[in-house]
């Protein structure tokens, strides 16, 4: 007999071989950091006290931590089974996680037999587990041991293995038969010994270690062999001590043979499924768990609790196949089963009513999929758009809209537009769209002819007041985290915006982000609705609205169709409206041509109801403005004047009597430097600053393919930058000092948007452009251009001398030049205070670009104009 000692306490391994009559040879101290097993600790503890005693005081071992280091490892179980898929740990690691989730996108997931992962494990270890309770029906055996503990005038202990004769001896009461009893017929047994025999005495009787037995698992099992497991083993624990079963393992079919006769066939469905282990018998030495492979296999999909593929067995049906998945959900269509499979060779599909029909055989390879109901509910109303609680309500007999939307406040958010709602209406058989229109305050008041009566599958729309988001946050009727989600998007709009090229790019305040409940998006998915239920006759299914409306745009036909219908969806008339006459322009299909006709009407009494007008879908509803109506213009004075602010002024009046009304100019007026800028000009100088820069970008390339000449590509693509970058001023030059004076045909009538900025006093001479020092200078009267630019340090190497041109200080420009001959002499300009002279670059250094200069004269001048705003 050969056992391993080892001592963990200290540190170090002592192994000896004990043989019967030979001497103990130890283990090298190499070995000793080697852990001991549980087979070495158990064999060593059955030795005789003295033997363990001698190994102990031969190796210099302290007996008391061996026995510690036994007793504590015996509280534990060993590991037996541990998951089977730690063998593939290292395939796992190879493969890498990227591809396994890509390969999982790409592929449909796979269902797999149901109740084999249950019992996939792999065997670690074959050591019996010892401390599991013992049941009362426990039969007593060869090998067991138990422990008695006699108490009363004495306390004694006895620890009593039953031999093969099957006895147990107990001290002062001799030898007792005990195998075959069962463990509460053992303790029985014992305690009715005692009382009899031993006068004074009591006893108490429980189970010590339990006999290890061999035994089989066979057939279709993960790791079929012979194991060595406790005498409490079951069919089940035998197949999770073996890892489980193969791929093709059955579950249905797992027999317990004893002696060469099948004792029980266990079917793992009835405890996995209802749970009874009626079957689950325990095991003897020398039984054999044999696993067949598996019978017909069907596949169940869809809507039911637990989808796999699960083994059938002869007989059994549609029924029992949806009981095996968990039965069916809520939302499964039991009516509509689809059962396919293979029938006389050939692919066949049955759709069974599961309720009716579940006593439908199946056959191996069948796949049962159980659809979802329709998503559709016909037995509701749907509410939508800028409502309280939208979503579907339940439909009744006689049911109406203010059933559903009672109160403005509770059931309708603040933005609601009371003036306009649909309700959208489809036909069951044809799903053909009917549209009808009612005023949303009136059907909440129980107008007869606005609260319609509904149908199961109508959906009421309710639109917001407001066609963009911004105006809704403006108003106060967004949340924090909608303000938020607003900023994020037109920033992104504003991105997509900078990114798109110069021709593409549009104005920022077309860059719109309508309000989620806005006619715009609610009417978005309506109108490709209407649009792809075409009439046969070619009509179309929508209205147009133009004109003074406060949302002017297409506007599906209802079936109560009417003028003041209309022009309530357009959100109503604006102050502009021309009430008196309005007119419809309406196509009309004569002989295969289409001819224009005009109605004329008044809409006065057409929104009255006093005149009847029809309308047809494809019309145009035209609604005037009133003649010479003009909505009231902002003009802003800034700088110089007695009452700087905003004026709102009248159509045809000029800048001379908004002057008036502002107090007129204080002493400090700068009239010669007014700055006069107009919105209409900003756009149209934006406009030909990109035009120029296209025209510099193409000029640039035809003179390096055609030319060969070298180009400065540094200084040019710094011009366009410039020229991309600048916002354009506006300016309009004006003479206000002749306006003042009276002199209407030098008066403006103003615009909105019109600013005007009246600097204070100067006595200043500005120098830009291409000189030593751009500098200020004391307007000096005295003083020449040339004598200005000759303080300035004189021009640059690439300056042009002949194109100096100056800025007056009301925007005009006046050229420089000097003109040399027999009878001619140098010209000058006569410099006033305030004016800015300006050296641009010579266009030669340039390649002849015929671009350079008015490119550059045009960012001079709108620098000058900056800077007498920028002034004040």
């Amino acid at each position: 007999m050969k056992f391993s000692v080892i001592q963990t306490g200290i540190g170090f391994l002592c192994a000896a071989t004990l043989t019967l009559g030979m001497v103990v040879l130890p283990i090298s101290p190499a070995s000793a950091q080697a852990q001991p097993s549980q087979a070495q600790i158990e064999q060593f503890r059955r030795l005789p006290r003295a033997q363990q005693e001698a190994l102990a005081r031969q190796y210099g071992i302290d007996l008391s931590l061996l026995e510690r280091q036994g007793s504590a490892e015996r509280l534990e179980d060993p590991e037996t089974i541990r998951p089977r898929d730690e063998r593939d740990e290292e395939r796992r690691s190879r493969e890498a996680r990227g591809e396994r989730e890509e390969r999982e996108k790409r592929e449909p997931k796979e269902l797999k037999p149901f109740g084999y992962n249950i019992f996939a494990g792999q065997p670690s270890t074959f050591a019996p587990v010892n401390n599991a309770p013992v049941p009362g029906n426990y039969r007593i055996g060869a090998g067991d041991t138990i422990l008695v503990q006699l108490y009363g005038q004495e306390s004694i202990n006895h620890t009593l293995v039953v031999d093969r004769e099957g006895r147990i001896h107990i001290p002062r009461l001799g030898p007792l038969t005990v195998a075959g009893l069962s463990y509460d017929e053992l303790k029985d047994l014992v305690r009715h010994q005692v009382n009899t025999r031993m006068i004074g005495m009591q006893v108490a009787v429980s189970m010590g270690e339990l006999r290890s037995m061999q035994i089989f698992v066979l057939g279709e099992a993960h790791q079929p062999g012979a194991y060595t497991v406790s005498s409490l083993t079951t069919i089940s624990q035998a197949l999770l001590a073996s890892g489980g079963v193969s791929e093709i393992a059955s579950l249905r079919n797992v027999q317990l043979k004893r002696a060469g006769e099948t004792i029980v066939e266990f079917d793992l469905y009835d405890l996995l499924i209802r749970g009874d282990a009626s079957k689950d018998r325990l095991l003897q030495p020398g039984d054999a768990v044999f696993i067949p492979s598996r019978g017909p296999m069907v596949k169940v999909d869809g809507q039911v609790v637990r989808p796999a593929l699960y083994e059938l067995k002869a007989g059994e049906t549609l029924a029992d196949a949806l009981r095996f998945a968990g039965g069916h959900t809520a939302g499964a269509h039991l009516p509509a089963v689809r059962v396919q499979g293979v029938r006389d060779g050939q692919r066949a599909v049955m759709t069974l009513n599961a309720s009716a029909q579940g006593a439908q055989a199946l056959r191996d390879g069948d796949e049962i999929y159980v659809p979802r109901v329709a998503e559709a509910v016909d037995n509701a109303v749907m509410v939508s758009g800028a409502a309280t609680r939208g979503g579907a309500f339940e439909w009744r007999q006689g049911l109406r809209i203010n059933d559903i939307l009672r109160s403005p406040t509770q059931d309708l958010l603040p933005e609601a537009d009371l003036n306009y709602g649909l309700i959208v209406r489809e036909a069951s058989e044809t799903f053909a769209l009917k549209l009808y229109q009612f005023d949303v305050a009136s059907a909440l008041r129980g107008v007869q002819e606005h609260n319609l009566a509904l149908q199961p599958r109508d959906e009421i729309i309710i639109f917001s007041r407001f066609q963009r988001e911004s105006d809704r946050i403006r108003a106060g009727f967004a949340s924090e985290d909608e303000r938020k989600e607003f900023e994020m998007m037109r920033e992104l709009l504003r991105e997509q915006n900078r990114q798109r090229s110069e021709r593409n790019r549009v104005p920022e305040s077309e860059l719109v982000i309508y309000s989620k409940n806005s006619r715009y998006k609610l009417l978005e998915q309506l109108s490709t609705r209407i649009r792809t239920q075409g009439q046969v006759d070619g009509t179309g299914r929508m209205v147009r609205v133009s004109g003074e409306v406060r949302f002017p745009g297409e506007y599906p036909v209802v079936e109560n169709a009417s003028v003041g219908g209309f022009i309530a969806a357009a959100g109503g008339l604006r102050d502009s409206a021309y009430l008196a006459r309005a007119e419809i322009t309406r196509t009309i299909l004569e002989d295969g041509i289409a001819n224009t006709q005009y109605v004329p009407f008044n809409l006065y009494d057409a929104l009255l109801g006093s005149a009847t007008v029809d309308v047809k879908p494809r019309d145009q509803i035209n609604v005037f403005r009133i003649p010479e109506w003009q909505n009231s213009v902002d003009v802003t004075l800034e700088g110089e004047v007695r009452f700087p602010g905003t004026y709102a002024v009248r159509r045809g009046e000029t800048l001379r009597d908004v002057i008036e009304r502002a107090g007129g100019l204080t002493d400090y007026a700068f009239t010669r430097g007014a700055v006069f800028t107009r919105e209409e000009i900003r756009e149209q100088e934006r406009q030909r600053l990109q035009a120029l820069s296209r025209e510099l970008r193409q000029e640039m390339a035809s003179i390096s393919l055609t030319d060969g000449s070298p180009v400065n590509y540094a200084e040019l693509s710094q011009l366009l930058n410039d020229l991309v970058g600048t916002e354009p001023v506006g300016r309009l030059v004006v003479n206000l000092e002749d306006i003042l004076t009276g002199r209407s045909d030098r008066d403006i009538e103003l615009r909105d948007g019109d600013r005007l900025v009246i600097p204070g006093q100067r006595n200043t001479i500005s120098i830009i452009g291409e000189v030593q020092m751009p500098s200020t200078y004391r307007y000096d009267g005295s003083l020449s251009v040339r004598d200005y630019l000759e303080r300035s340090g004189g021009l640059k190497r690439r300056a042009e001398n002949r194109g100096i041109f100056v800025v007056r200080a009301d925007g005009s420009v006046v050229p420089y030049s000097q003109r040399r001959g027999w009878f001619s002499s140098t010209s000058r300009v006569d410099l006033q205070p305030g004016d800015t002279i300006v050296v641009p670059l010579n266009t030669s250094y340039q390649d002849n670009l015929q671009l350079w200069a008015t490119s550059t004269q045009i960012l001079y001048q709108m620098a000058v104009a900056i800077a007498a705003i920028n002034s004040i």
